[in-house]
């Protein structure tokens, strides 16, 4: 907290502490508008000195402008939600404004909620695509059914197309069931893994050989770079295994037939690093921050032909993270992209403290 004196009477240096013990972001103004007094919060907040400036050029919203004006000339305190641009981010505030005894001034708190309204965002946009994902084969399953009902069965061709375009969209529904239920299960807290001593290098070879029937489909050459030594690491084999393969498919399934994808295992400091490279279409930089979003798509149309649910990446993302690693891609418009698994390595040597 910012001061004029520095020699604080005992009275004012507990008012200091408990405001700088705050998270919200604290500021007086004097009877006149101008900042006398901020906490920490705000400082880190703002990262300028702002005493003497007029109230209104600390954080700058109309809302909150007039807020304080209110206390001050009419000595009302009120509270409300704004939003501000601070540094290169919008943040939204929910502030409470209120008048200090006998007109002394103003003083505003800060409580920043950015965090609280992009998680209500994300679960509103959770819902809505889910629905939406849902809704396209129940209907398309609905309207085949009711087709079959009113005779087409009675065509044994017709038929059979619309069966088969029954299940197909069964399929997708379980997919998408299959892959909320591992989701949630990576985004909870309380979900444990089995962990054991796993070598990296080893699950790699499994995934690759699992994706082997897709990508002689496809036309598609996978190509396995094995680490030099043992790379082991304690965690889920079968959560890492979900990692690669969800990873190496969708390279598999971007590529043009006769391509080739990557897949090279190497030691990088003190974690494990799992590259897989393709030479598809690429991502635009401007995407590459949404792609681990829930039901987020680049392409929209090509992944549903590709069978993909838009969860793949999320799951990713949070298994990644349960694992206590990182997962970076990079791009480049027509020549193709490059995700990075980041894993800390674990000692194969037992623990002489480990009591076992």
């Amino acid at each position: 907290m910012k001061r004029p004196s520095d020699h604080p009477t005992p009275e004012e240096a507990r008012l200091r502490t408990v405001l700088n013990s705050m998270v919200e972001a604290v500021y007086v103004t004097d009877e006149k508008g101008r900042v006398t007094l901020t906490n920490k919060a705000l400082d880190r907040l703002i990262e300028r000195d702002v005493r003497g400036r007029r109230a209104k050029n600390v954080i700058k919203s109309k809302e909150l402008r007039l807020a304080i004006r209110r206390a001050r000339k009419k000595n009302e305190a009120t509270e409300v939600e704004l939003e501000a641009e601070i540094g290169d981010r919008l943040r939204v505030f929910q502030a409470q404004v209120a008048p200090l005894p006998r007109g002394a001034g103003v003083v505003t708190v800060l409580h920043d909620v950015t965090s609280l309204k992009d998680a209500d965002r994300v679960r509103r946009d959770f819902v809505a695509n889910a629905s939406h994902e849902l809704r396209t084969p129940l209907t398309a399953i609905r309207g085949f059914a009711e087709t079959l009902q009113d005779g087409a069965l009675n065509d044994p061709e017709a038929a059979r197309r619309f069966v088969g375009a029954i299940v197909r969209h069964t399929l997708r529904l379980q997919r998408l069931a299959e892959d909320l239920t591992i989701l949630a299960q990576a985004e909870a807290p309380a979900q444990e893994f089995a962990a054991s001593r796993v070598d990296i290098g080893a699950v790699c070879r499994e995934s690759v050989a699992s994706l082997e029937p897709l990508a002689e489909h496809k036309g598609v050459s996978v190509h396995l770079e094995p680490p030099r030594q043992p790379l082991v690491v304690e965690l889920s084999g079968r959560a890492l295994d979900h990692v690669l393969v969800n990873i190496i498919e969708n390279a598999i399934k971007y590529s043009e037939p006769g391509g080739d994808v990557r897949v090279r295992v190497s030691a990088r400091g003190d974690s494990a690093c799992v590259e897989v490279q393709d030479h598809g279409p690429g991502i635009p930089e401007k995407y590459l921050e949404r792609i681990f979003e829930r039901f987020y798509r680049v392409d929209k149309g090509r992944s549903r032909d590709e069978g993909g649910t838009g969860l793949g990446l999320a799951i990713v993302r949070h298994l990644v993270g349960r694992m206590g690693g990182t997962v970076e891609v990079t791009s480049k418009l027509g020549e193709g992209s490059t995700f990075r698994v980041l894993i800390p390595l674990e000692s194969a040597e037992p623990d002489p403290d480990d009591p076992e």
